[in-house]
């Protein structure tokens, strides 16, 4: 890791969470905020953990290598502001995003995020859901704008998300990931602004 950020925009309670929505298929959805306030990670955080470990298995999206037990999981994923969707009629959580800065300090304004949907859920609107929310987040949040590093061409469900959204491609990181099954893969890198020019 090139620098650590520390937590400062992790504290906000954003008040008009939870969110109801609903998916393609008609399934109710909400969305919470994650506040882990011990050690001991809530339900929806577990949940969350074991999708996370799921994908970083698949190898295709995260640059993360091997398991992430809790603590791993926690100082990675909760060390800013986290949420969670789960399903209104169960509570079952099929995915979830973290908010933090992109960059320390001076930089810290400009945001990143990470979206991860159980593998049973792809292609239902979760993950546009989330992105949804996050628009109106981040900004809730005090950042200003948004920038993503690392999505790889190869991940073209995300990449058609973002441009769907007013997300600008600003730069290629060539041969950025080795993935699994597939090999090096060059990353895009995407920007939004918060703020009303």
């Amino acid at each position: 890791m090139a620098y650590v950020i520390d937590g400062d925009k992790c504290d906000a309670k954003i008040t008009w969470l939870p969110v109801s929505g609903s998916l393609k298929t008609g399934e109710l959805v909400e969305l919470i905020q994650l506040v882990e306030e011990d050690d001991k990670l809530s339900r929806e955080a577990l949940a969350l953990k074991d999708i996370f470990n799921d994908i970083i298995e698949e190898g295709l999206t995260y640059p993360q290598l091997g398991y992430h037990d809790e603590s791993r999981f926690k100082s990675y994923y909760l060390s800013h502001a986290a949420f969670a969707l789960r399903l209104a009629n169960s509570g079952k959580v099929i995915g979830g995003f973290y908010i933090k800065p992109n960059f320390p300090g001076r930089c810290s304004h400009i945001c990143n995020a990470g979206f991860i949907v159980d593998m049973a859920w792809r292609g239902k609107g979760a993950g546009r859901f989330m992105a949804e929310q996050y628009k109106l987040l981040a900004p809730e949040l005090g950042y200003r704008a948004s920038m993503f590093n690392l999505v790889f061409v190869s991940n073209q469900g995300s990449i058609h998300l973002w441009e769907s959204l007013g997300f600008k491609k600003i730069g290629v990181v060539p041969q950025a990931g080795n993935l699994k099954g597939i090999g090096y893969q060059d990353a895009l890198q995407f920007y939004f602004s918060f703020v009303k020019e």
